[in-house]
């Protein structure tokens, strides 16, 4: 693994609310993105926040919203729900 994977308490708990099929296919993305080189490729970056980027990850009908570090590598994971109601914060 290139980028290291740390996923946030809150992120941890929605996740957990997720029927299990759609759990491992949002785990084996963000694994599968964290041994890639530019893991950016395929994320969408959110606009209003310039100090911090913060980036959506379509998968399926549900979206991850992580940041990436890269001084150190680190994917880190805000929050993860279903599209219609993920973008309410952001």
């Amino acid at each position: 693994m290139i980028w290291q994977l740390i996923i946030s308490p809150g992120a941890e708990r929605d996740f957990n609310t997720h029927p299990k099929p759609e759990k491992q296919r949002i785990k084996d993305d963000l694994y599968a993105r964290a041994d890639k080189i530019q893991p950016r490729r395929d994320l969408k970056k959110l606009k209003g926040n310039r100090d911090l980027p913060i980036y959506s990850l379509s998968v399926g009908q549900y979206r991850v919203i992580l940041s990436l570090n890269n001084d150190v590598m680190v994917i880190f994971v805000i929050e993860m729900g279903k599209r219609s109601s993920i973008y309410r914060k952001y």
